[in-house]
């Protein structure tokens, strides 16, 4: 049975006035079905550029990366935002709310880029705010939630349309360690409700030893590290 996602050979280049930056250098990863798998490293080391890549946002300079043992055409845009919104759900340090929309309708975008909003759709949203504790927030727009409320959304968006990954960069960077920890409770309760493998880029050591998997990335290759947890 083939991989969920694997990477194979990624190299990523950067211009600059002189040469060219290497970020990743025949970088290999892998991941299976429900599996979460974590990466650290220094910053500016290249783990958002890799995340990006994974997801569609970005193209490597050369390798390539294989849903289910097919490449997918990373230099295809139409491709690649179709991939996003099946396959792929992201979760950002900033949560990236539509400040217009209320928590409700912001949960709902990802449904209204393929298609129409039905009421399933809407039951399964308002599940996920009951779930988050969001419930009595429904109606409310970002603006008017606090920091740990937004990401919550953001977290709970990231799963709406049932994706076979979740990646995620930094989630709970910019809150503080208790509300980073509560929230980290909650995304691996979703991954695990939902079947879901998850991809976390972080420098929270005790986030990273939640998963199955750590990895590090070192001088642009990635490199596994013992169970953070342990």
């Amino acid at each position: 049975m083939p991989l969920l996602l694997e990477a194979r050979n990624l190299e990523k280049n950067f211009p600059r006035a002189g040469g060219l930056v290497e970020v990743l250098r025949d970088c290999q990863f892998t991941i299976d079905e429900r599996e979460a798998v974590s990466v650290t490293g220094p910053s500016g080391s290249g783990k958002s550029t890799l995340l990006n890549i994974l997801g569609g946002l970005d193209s490597p300079t050369g390798g390539q990366v294989l849903y289910q043992g097919q490449p997918l055409d990373l230099d295809d845009h139409g491709s690649m935002a179709r991939w996003r919104s099946a396959g792929v759900g992201f979760i950002f340090q900033f949560h990236y709310l539509l400040p217009d929309f209320t928590a409700l309708e912001n949960l709902l975008i990802p449904v209204r880029g393929r298609g129409q909003v039905n009421s399933k759709d809407r039951e399964r949203a308002l599940n996920f705010l009951e779930m988050t504790g969001l419930a009595d927030r429904a109606g409310h727009l970002p603006g008017e939630l606090s920091g740990g409320e937004q990401q919550r959304v953001a977290v709970a968006r990231a799963f709406m349309n049932r994706p076979r990954i979740v990646l995620a960069d930094e989630p709970f960077g910019n809150l503080d360690r208790e509300i980073g920890t509560r929230l980290g409770d909650m995304l691996f309760a979703l991954r695990e409700q939902e079947g879901t493998a998850l991809v976390i880029v972080t420098h929270d050591a005790r986030l990273a030893g939640r998963a199955d998997r750590n990895l590090q990335l070192e001088n642009g290759r990635l490199v596994p590290m013992e169970n953070m947890s342990s």
